[in-house]
């Protein structure tokens, strides 16, 4: 857990830990994606090559790969401050009022937590369909992949993202509360 993220709250703190945890895991699950699509992809070159027979179905599986890496990844981005932003009015506000830069901040982390609620909320259907019909993607007879794994790790990557942004809205609004000097806030 980085320092910005404690608060001095046990129970607050402990969450955010154990939450840091668990997105690491998903994210080194990940990188363990990004691994088999460069094995994949370079099997299927040497296959090619030198073999006359390329691997079926490899186009497939990376762009599927591609999306879980994203949001088994995301989560783990956010909790770590390096999920892009635009920031510069916070910035400036922060050196004015760290206090109403720490509001503010806590509120843009409230809206992405609605944002991305949103995501989850209609992507579900999608991924029940997907499963009820036992969807696949590829070509009939030669390869073919099931979409609903894929979709499910959308859904658990943009839930632990919903999750991570209200961690983050606590975490700035607790500082905020308790720090007894302005200049503390943020920091």
């Amino acid at each position: 857990m980085q320092s910005d993220d404690r608060t001095g709250l046990p129970y607050i703190d402990l969450v955010v830990s154990f939450f840091h945890r668990l997105t690491s895991l998903m994210s080194v699950a990940g990188t363990a994606g990004i691994l088999t699509i460069m094995c994949l992809i370079s099997a299927d070159v040497f296959g090619r090559a030198f073999l006359g027979k390329p691997i079926a179905g490899v186009p497939e599986m990376v762009s599927l790969l591609i999306l879980s890496i994203v949001f088994l990844q995301l989560a783990n981005t956010l909790m770590h401050g390096r999920l892009t932003r635009a920031d510069g009015f916070l910035l400036l506000l922060r050196s004015k009022s760290p206090r109403a830069a720490g509001v503010l901040d806590g509120f843009m982390h409230l809206v992405g937590a609605g944002l991305v609620a949103v995501l989850v909320n209609a992507f579900y259907p999608l991924f029940l369909r997907s499963y009820a019909r036992n969807e696949m993607v590829g070509n009939l007879g030669q390869f073919q992949a099931p979409l609903w794994p894929t979709y499910l790790i959308v859904l658990i990557g943009a839930a632990m993202l919903v999750v991570a942004f209200l961690l983050k809205a606590t975490t700035i609004f607790a500082r905020v509360v308790k720090t007894s000097s302005p200049a503390e806030v943020n920091q």
